[in-house]
């Protein structure tokens, strides 16, 4: 009877876990796309809202 809540939180924990990792992950890979970008935009002189309402225009 006590071991149903002891999963659970165990369960809680590893899922909080991975929800952390999943977030740094993707927050990682979403700054080292706009500072890839970044050089290119400044050179053209765009905006950022304007640069990539471009770029992804023309990659459909």
């Amino acid at each position: 009877m006590n071991a149903l809540p002891t999963f659970f939180i165990g369960l809680s924990i590893i899922v909080a876990i991975a929800l952390v990792v999943t977030a740094a992950t993707a927050g990682v890979w979403t700054v080292q796309y706009f500072a890839r970008n970044r050089k290119v935009r400044i050179a053209q002189h765009q905006p950022l809202v304007g640069y990539y309402r471009h770029q992804l225009a023309f990659t459909h």
